[in-house]
């Protein structure tokens, strides 16, 4: 298209009998241009934007030409490319908090490589979301499968099968419960995600929202606290998240297997780890072990030296 419109300019000079031909010739090869920039990659249309704005048109050409600079322009405006910052946003400035030890800024799967900071924040949305549920699910397995005085106490055994029990007896239940969780998202959703019915972009944060910041602290808690507690703060709140995401996993896998409640299972290791641990005093249990190896239950004399110990330890990544 580029190679059309640089042809009609120079045939522009050459005669003056087609004056007419090179304007109609300039509008195809414009729509040729503007076709070809819109399927090839926004860096490649900015490119030849550039190439034609930098040309000089001559003077036959010139209305023509400046007519095709501004359809450029009009198209190719937005095809600016991205700045580093939005391309490939640096973890450390774009998420402050939760990097902490023992392993900072954990990313093994380099989740956060080529993100840009609008994904890395969203990420953040999600990650507090689903630890706050997840800490309030934790304690509710706990509290639930011990202490349940609600639905005259019928309803019991591993949390896993509470759901069940109560859509059997109060079916009208779940529903009120789902409404008051669409409340409140609905809420959240418009208090940190732009809308996209007034320009927002979709599935992307406001920019002046902090993930998490829900201005919500019925308990004054962030209350006269210095810019370094409250990232203290929001360390715990992430660690603890992290955490209880994983021990929820862990627990609804459990009773899954053993069909048992938290307590339950606790209960049971504990005895089997007690069993084992007197009938190490099981004077039957020692005789026998006594037949096969004298030495077994024999407490070991501290004949050594510790200093020479440490000295064998450091001599361990030589072998």
């Amino acid at each position: 298209a580029l190679n059309i419109s640089h042809q009609i300019q120079r045939n522009d000079h050459t005669t003056q009998s087609s004056a007419t031909q090179p304007a109609s010739m300039i509008y195809i090869a414009t729509a040729a241009l503007l076709a070809a920039s819109s399927l090839a990659a926004p860096s490649a249309g900015v490119s030849m934007a550039n190439r034609v704005s930098h040309r000089t048109p001559t003077a036959g050409a010139g209305a023509a030409t400046n007519s095709l600079r501004a359809r450029l322009n009009k198209y190719t405006g937005t095809m600016s490319k991205p700045s580093r910052t939005s391309a490939a946003a640096d973890l450390r400035a774009s998420l402050p908090t939760g990097a902490t030890g023992p392993a900072p800024y954990f990313d093994p799967l380099n989740l956060s490589e080529g993100a840009d900071e609008s994904t890395l924040q969203r990420w953040r949305e999600a990650e507090l979301t689903h630890g706050r549920v997840s800490m309030l699910a934790a304690l509710g397995f706990l509290i639930a499968e011990n202490f349940h005085p609600l639905f005259g106490g019928d309803i019991n055994g591993p949390a896993i099968d509470h759901f069940e029990q109560i859509d059997d007896r109060y079916p009208a239940f779940w529903k009120a419960i789902l409404f008051s969780i669409g409340l409140f998202e609905s809420y959240r959703s418009t208090y940190g995600w732009s809308d996209p019915t007034k320009g927002g972009d979709l599935f992307t944060l406001k920019p002046e929202y902090t993930p998490g910041d829900l201005n919500f602290d019925p308990l004054g808690i962030l209350k006269d606290k210095t810019a370094d507690e409250i990232t203290e703060l929001k360390n715990k709140e992430l660690n603890n998240g992290r955490l209880a995401m994983l021990s929820v996993a862990g627990i609804i896998a459990q009773e899954l297997v053993n069909h048992e409640t938290v307590v339950d299972t606790w209960r049971e290791i504990l005895n089997v780890e007690e069993k084992a641990a007197l009938g190490l005093t099981n004077p039957d249990f020692q005789e026998n072990v006594k037949n096969v190896d004298p030495n077994f239950l024999k407490i070991p004399d501290k004949n050594y030296d510790p200093q020479e110990v440490g000295k064998l330890i450091k001599e361990i990544p030589k072998l």
